[in-house]
């Protein structure tokens, strides 16, 4: 982490992230235990953001975000031609309706993957996620294709954290070792897997966008139920996710190449 950066802003923003996450109302306790916070840093972070207008907190005594943070995130979605969501367009159409299953962009904030766009299938049954969710960097396929590709010195730091990390499925990985392994592999081919670590019964793959300095800012992909998604299916749908991403990633002026 830069040195210029406020330790004490940072945790605070940090928390902004906690409600993409379902049912996006939580009290005190769950947020310190959620932004791996002791209770009283998360109360004060809490209370700036309050007086902020960016919470409020309600009578059954959870916190909410406020409608500011609605209109800010509809300000940076719409904010630039060059937005990534914009770039990511076009690809994310084609290999949805290529694949016909969920597609979904997801962009790193923080120590978090959030969802900033979603092709949902139209099958009956299929994976489903919703644009501003916030998923924790060591589970799911693309917040894994974020984490594998980040400095050395970021990525350790995370999976130091590893056991504070929440446990989404009993699929999801907490040992450091097996995570780092897990990494290792996905930076030698290029795509990372979810196979039922972060959503129930959903495997998932994803491939890792890169901007003008290589340096990993995103992910693309491809979800599916696991009875839908057998490990056969890896080398062709990763094959798909990987050119979508590489696509976006020359757009943001990237001229590296993906393993192979």
């Amino acid at each position: 982490m830069s040195k210029y950066v406020i330790q004490a802003a940072y945790k605070t923003l940090q928390i902004l992230l906690v409600f993409g996450e379902p049912p996006h109302r939580f009290t005190l306790s769950q947020i310190a235990t959620c932004a791996r916070m002791e209770k009283g840093q998360a109360y004060r972070s809490l209370k700036t953001l309050e007086e902020a207008g960016f919470v409020r907190l309600e009578e059954d005594q959870r916190y909410v975000l406020t409608p500011v943070i609605h209109t800010l995130g509809l300000t940076a979605y719409n904010s630039s031609d060059s937005s990534l969501v914009k770039l990511a367009d076009a690809p994310l159409s084609s290999l949805a309706t290529t694949i016909r299953e969920t597609v979904a962009l997801f962009a790193l904030a923080g120590d978090y993957a959030v969802c900033l766009d979603i092709r949902e299938s139209n099958k009956a049954v299929r994976w489903s996620s919703m644009v501003g969710r916030a998923i924790s960097l060591h589970a799911g396929a693309a917040p894994k294709a974020i984490l594998a590709f980040l400095p050395e010195e970021e990525q350790a730091r995370i999976l130091d954290e590893l056991p504070l990390l929440p446990h989404y499925t009993p699929h999801t990985v907490t040992q450091r070792e097996s995570l780092e392994a897990e990494l290792t592999a996905t930076r030698e081919r290029g795509y990372a897997v979810g196979n039922e670590d972060f959503d129930p019964e959903t495997r998932a793959v994803a491939a890792p966008i890169f901007d003008q300095g290589g340096k990993v800012v995103a992910a693309i992909s491809i979800g599916a139920p696991s009875f839908r998604f057998p490990r056969s299916l890896y080398p062709s749908y990763s094959a798909q996710v990987i050119a979508a991403a590489l696509v976006v990633s020359r757009q943001l002026g990237y001229v590296g190449g993906y393993p192979k």
